[in-house]
């Protein structure tokens, strides 16, 4: 049984009960946290470090924040998903895989090429975004689903072109 890690959309439909996408996360979730029938095995959920930073980032950025709901959904998310993922040098060459793949998707010349060691592509000229492709090279680094809405730009061809090594549930399905 393979064990999880969750990105900030579902985690978010996961605990707000007013999204439409909860139902259904929720019934996932359920069904997942279930042993199996003949090792026992209750599968895990992960949380990476950088979701966490989105989420940190989301609170700090909110219009009209609200510190109860801020804390009452990070005890939700720490209560839920203990296991916290650090990037590690291990994670780097996923990472590597991941971004050459889309940057290579554009087609640049040799000298584009050489501008890109001083001036990174930006997330917006490769259509995918950066803490995705890294949330990615974790879930592909350490054999974990990773559960994701996300399927912009060329994140969903990135999740098709790996479907081997990167594995990819969307629970809002």
């Amino acid at each position: 049984m393979p064990d999880y890690l969750l990105d900030t959309n579902i985690l978010s439909y996961w605990y707000d009960s007013r999204r439409p996408e909860h139902p259904k996360v929720l019934a996932h979730v359920k069904a997942v946290r279930q042993p199996d029938p003949q090792t026992q095995y209750v599968p895990r959920f992960f949380i990476s470090v950088v979701t966490l930073g989105e989420i940190e980032q989301g609170h700090r950025s909110a219009q009209t924040p609200n510190a109860s709901v801020q804390s009452e959904y990070m005890t939700f998310v720490r209560e839920q998903c203990p296991e916290p993922l650090e990037i590690t040098k291990h994670v780097a060459p996923q990472y590597g895989d991941l971004k050459a793949w889309l940057f290579d998707k554009k087609k640049r010349t040799k000298s584009e090429r050489a501008k890109q060691l001083v001036a990174p592509a930006s997330a917006r000229e490769l259509h995918a975004d950066e803490n995705d492709i890294w949330i990615a090279a974790q879930a592909m680094t350490l054999n974990l689903v990773l559960v994701t809405h996300d399927s912009r730009g060329r994140f969903r061809e990135l999740q098709r072109h790996f479907a081997k090594m990167l594995r990819v549930e969307d629970w809002t399905q």
